[in-house]
């Protein structure tokens, strides 16, 4: 798709406006407040659920359990500084493709990237499609990343949303942390690695949780993770 695309997006004032996808490169659209909600109708809420990035005050809303797994995934990675639900449109010159991207994020990079996460039959499953063509042109005018990411398995998908309960940063402790590495430096079993590291169980349990999930921690994500039966290394233990 070689013509102009447009980008309809809430100014950091709040008011809508409409630009051509390349002049908007400089927009924080990580910090803007959506221009679309999925419809509501009889049966349905008009979004499925929320999701609240670690420190931040904001909700993202999640149109389908698809979008808050991505969410999910973009919490995850530590590529991703912040991303928000919603917050730009684009459209082809005639009006006639519309696409409202499920999320746009922002890369420690400082790139943007354009995140779609359609349901299992939506237009990601056709790389030709009108508004993949749409997406990508948006992206090469634009200077963002494009991504569309894929369903994860069951396992691993259980196993994020169990250790996403621990992702928030009060639970960062430095001193239980270095224990914590120390005991793992060869891989045990969670429970039994707690047990032998001296500290109180209920809350180190949570701390190696949070390092498993900002991945100083390391675990096998494709197998079912139970404290009780799950190995445990330490990344610095990889790293040497």
């Amino acid at each position: 798709m070689g013509e102009v695309v447009w980008a309809e997006f809430n100014s950091a004032a709040g008011r809508l406006r409409r630009q051509r996808a390349g002049e908007v490169c400089g927009e924080a659209f990580e910090t803007r407040k959506p221009v679309w909600k999925p419809v509501q109708y009889r049966g349905r809420r008009a979004i499925a659920t929320w999701w609240r990035p670690a420190g931040s005050p904001r909700h993202v809303g999640c149109a389908h359990l698809t979008a808050l797994q991505t969410a999910q995934e973009l919490e995850f990675d530590p590529q991703v500084v912040s991303f928000a639900a919603w917050p730009l449109r684009l459209m082809s010159v005639d009006g006639g493709t519309v696409v409202v991207p499920d999320f746009f994020a922002r890369l420690r990079s400082g790139e943007g990237c354009l995140v779609a996460c359609p349901p299992s039959r939506g237009f990601g499953d056709v790389p030709e499609s009108a508004e993949m063509r749409l997406l990508n042109a948006a992206c090469e005018q634009g200077g963002w990343q494009l991504r569309v990411i894929p369903a994860l398995s069951e396992v691993i998908a259980a196993n994020r949303r169990r250790l996403s309960r621990y992702r928030h940063s009060r639970l960062a402790d430095e001193q239980a942390s270095q224990v914590l590495h120390a005991v793992f430096m060869r891989p045990q079993v969670l429970a039994e690695g707690i047990a032998a590291s001296g500290l109180p169980r209920l809350t180190a349990m949570a701390q190696a949780h949070h390092l498993i999930w900002t991945r100083e921690l390391l675990i096998d994500w494709e197998r079912p993770f139970a404290p009780s039966s799950s190995p445990v290394w330490s990344a610095k233990a990889v790293a040497r």
